[in-house]
């Protein structure tokens, strides 16, 4: 299998695969087996990426493969199965001592810099995390995303244990969020907000018996929320979660977080109007958090201990030559999906649902 690049928005090359050896005692060289799509890869595609990107690009930052060859350093980690850090962080600037996501250097997988839609790629060993749990290939290239929302979520435990709950965008960090959330970090109850139909009829049998799925407000209702009491009247929430990406979404977050509460912002949106004046007069703790290092082995015991719900979030699969019929999707038939992976190699751990053995498989939940 040669590499997938993304040369420029709209166009997909197979090229020769670039060389793969250890160059350093603590290089090793990945087989990959499985890239999980992410909004992200979607956007550097159609050129609607809304983070730092570059092209051309071979892309994916959520994977899985194994350890085939080793720097001195690391040859005990020959033949692990693997997955890794999206965030190439220095390890030495003052933001590396408290959250390496926040790395003053920090550099992409898959977005800023070479990623794992490869065959074999090379890798410093201390962006990668070996899998203790015999999780399978496909499983273990989710652990990225739940990384990430773990990570966040991690800031604001107290608030969530024993609360209501509302997570805003019904996409996998909306998905993933409302199963940590209730089986990991005690929420009482979550409400799901997805404005796409399509969408909604895809998460509906994915949700936990705690989670309510419903349509978030119109952007002219919230839009209308002015002044001190009808911003008290649509106030419900002590946490909430943007997960859609959208001005609209932070927006709606913004409006419906109680009085004093925190609003966790993962979703990357890339420009709208957005309402500062809610944060002020409401008094609310605004925490972005992007990047899931450092809560990756929480992530994969997470999933470890509920891979069957969990991996239910894969919802497509296509051999790695059919990858640019996988990005290529549009917009109806992305709803349909939550998330599609890549498989690039035939390995003897996955389940009969994930053989790549059709252009792509698909099954409800």
């Amino acid at each position: 299998m040669t590499d997938l690049v993304i040369t420029v928005p709209g166009r997909l090359e197979v090229r020769e695969a670039a060389a793969a050896r250890p160059g350093g005692p603590d290089d090793v060289v990945v087989q990959v087996d499985r890239v999980t799509l992410c909004g992200s890869d979607y956007g550097l595609f159609d050129g609607g990426y809304g983070g730092p990107s570059s092209y051309p690009l071979r892309f994916g930052h959520e994977w899985s493969g194994h350890v085939i060859d080793a720097g001195p350093a690391a040859t005990e980690l020959l033949g692990r199965a693997v997955t890794g850090d999206c965030s190439l962080w220095c390890g030495r600037c003052p933001q590396c001592r408290t959250d390496r996501n926040r790395c003053e250097h920090i550099e992409k997988f898959g977005l800023t810099v070479d990623g794992f839609s490869v065959r074999r790629r090379t890798v410093d060993r201390r962006y990668l995390y070996p899998d203790d749990h015999g999780l399978r290939p496909a499983t273990l290239a989710m652990t990225e995303f739940f990384a990430v929302v773990h990570h966040a979520l991690s800031t604001a435990r107290r608030a969530a244990t024993g609360a209501e709950v509302l997570v805003v965008g019904g996409g996998a960090l909306g998905l993933a969020a409302q199963l940590l959330l209730t089986r990991a970090f005690g929420a009482a109850r979550v409400h799901l907000l997805e404005r796409d139909p399509v969408k909604r009829r895809t998460v509906r049998g994915l949700l936990e018996p705690e989670t309510e799925l419903g349509t978030p407000p119109d952007p002219e209702e919230i839009e209308a929320v002015r002044g001190y009491r009808t911003m008290a009247r649509h106030a419900r929430y002590p946490l909430v979660l943007e997960c859609s990406g959208t001005a609209d979404g932070v927006n709606c977050a913004l409006a419906r977080a109680s009085l004093g509460g925190t609003v966790l912002w993962l979703g990357l949106a890339r420009r709208g109007m957005l309402r500062p004046d809610l944060v002020v007069a409401k008094g609310l703790t605004v925490i972005g958090s992007i990047g899931g290092t450092g809560d990756f082995p929480e992530a994969m015991r997470f999933l470890a201990a509920h891979e069957e719900r969990a991996s239910a979030l894969i919802t497509d699969h296509f051999p790695a030559e059919k990858a640019q019929v996988a990005l290529a999707a549009g917009p109806e038939e992305r709803a349909a999906r939550v998330k599609a992976q890549l498989c690039f190699s035939d390995d003897t751990n996955a389940s009969p649902e994930t053989s790549p053995d059709t252009e792509a498989r698909r099954w409800g939940p």
